[in-house]
Parts: C-alpha cells; sequence; structure tokens
C-alpha cells in the first residue's frame, strides 16, 4: 500500500477496526465476524463494513485498524475498496472546529449514486466479483436503495446481482450464505419468485435447517 495525501478527507469520522486473536471483527464496537473466523477473512470484511460506510459518505474515509498485536494502524478506505496506509497516524479534529452541516437531500443522492457505482465496480472487477465479501457489500447496497425509495431499476438490478453472487459462493462460504440468506429473502421476494426459491430450496438443505 501507498502513502497519499488525505489534506481533503474531512478528520472525521474515523472508524474503528478491532480484530481480536480470536477472529472476531468489530467495526466502531459493532461484530462483522465471530470467533473462530480466519485473521486474514475477519479483515477484509471489517474494511468491506468501512467501504460501505465509504459509500454512504460519497467519498473516502478513515480508519485505524487495531490487530492483535497492540498496533494501530491508519488507513484510508475508498469507494472502489481501494486501502492506503499513512505513514502517520490521523490528525485529532479541532475541538474548536464548527460541526459540520447536517446533509440535504442532494448530497443524499449522491451518495446512493456513489453507493451503486462502488456495487457496479464490485462486480465488474474480477478480483472481487466472485467473493462473499462483495454479496454481502450488495446485499446491504440494495437495502440501503430500498429504504431510500431509490430507482426501482437500479434497485432491482442490484438486487439481482447480489443473489447471482451470492449463489456461487454459498459452497465456498455457507456460513456467510447462511447469514445472508434471510435478508436476500426479504429483498427478493414478490419481485423475483425463481430467486427466493433458490434461496429457500438451498437454506433448508443447508445441515437441514430452515429460515
Amino acid at each position: 500500500m501507498t502513502t497519499t495525501s488525505t489534506d481533503t478527507i474531512p478528520l472525521a469520522p474515523v472508524y474503528t477496526i478491532t480484530i481480536a486473536s480470536n477472529g472476531a471483527a468489530m467495526v466502531d464496537g459493532e461484530d462483522v465476524t465471530a470467533p473462530g473466523t480466519d485473521h486474514q477473512a475477519a479483515r477484509l470484511a471489517a474494511l468491506a463494513e468501512v467501504r460501505i460506510k465509504a459509500a454512504l459518505h460519497g467519498r473516502p474515509v478513515r480508519a485505524t485498524v487495531k490487530d492483535t498485536d497492540g498496533t494501530a494502524l491508519p488507513l484510508v478506505v475508498d469507494i472502489d475498496g481501494t486501502t492506503t496506509t499513512l505513514a502517520h497516524p490521523h490528525p485529532a479534529p479541532s475541538a474548536t472546529a464548527a460541526p459540520a452541516p447536517p446533509a440535504a437531500g442532494p448530497v443524499a443522492r449522491e451518495a446512493l449514486g456513489a453507493l451503486t457505482v462502488a456495487a457496479w465496480r464490485a462486480v465488474s472487477d474480477p478480483d472481487t466479483a466472485h467473493t462473499s465479501e462483495t454479496a454481502d457489500f450488495l446485499t446491504e447496497t440494495a437495502e440501503q436503495l430500498v429504504a431510500a425509495g431509490a430507482d426501482r431499476t437500479e434497485t432491482l438490478r442490484v438486487i439481482r446481482n447480489a443473489h447471482t453472487i451470492w449463489h456461487h459462493t454459498r459452497d465456498d462460504d455457507p456460513d456467510t450464505a447462511r447469514e445472508l440468506a434471510p435478508r436476500l429473502l426479504g429483498l427478493l421476494q414478490d419481485c423475483h419468485p425463481r430467486r427466493t426459491a433458490d434461496v429457500i430450496t438451498w437454506s433448508t438443505t443447508f445441515s437441514g435447517a430452515t429460515i
């Protein structure tokens, strides 16, 4: 990773990624992976979570990775998933700085646009297209688009892509697929009966479980 200038990136927020020795990862205290997760997989999952936050902001964001050996690694995470390691800690925001004004409607629309662009890039990149992290990212993107009442055509495209990637990765990462299944069903029902049936069939046969 290379060092880059961060002069144009706001000093806050700085997301804190914590990775325990047992593989449990958190972002700002919220669980991302469960104990027993491979350390590298936990790190990638946490970075994917911060990438979603970057897309929602519509810009790169700051993060600090607190690793098992006690080190704190300052990073910048961009909406396309690029991570840049900084040579120095993030500067503290000025205590006298005026708070940022609340986001207006156009900014929210720009954030949604950035989110859909990031989703398209993830699907188009052969290095990330068929990974469980991308399936999770697209599912989160679709949920955000639905909640915001975004363009239905674009939303349905993201939902279809989320299911397609989930379908291709579920054998390699069944635990993540199992976690995503209820969320996918919530997105697919009433609009994609064939894909809905696919999720239900797999979920009910996987380890004999039911949703």
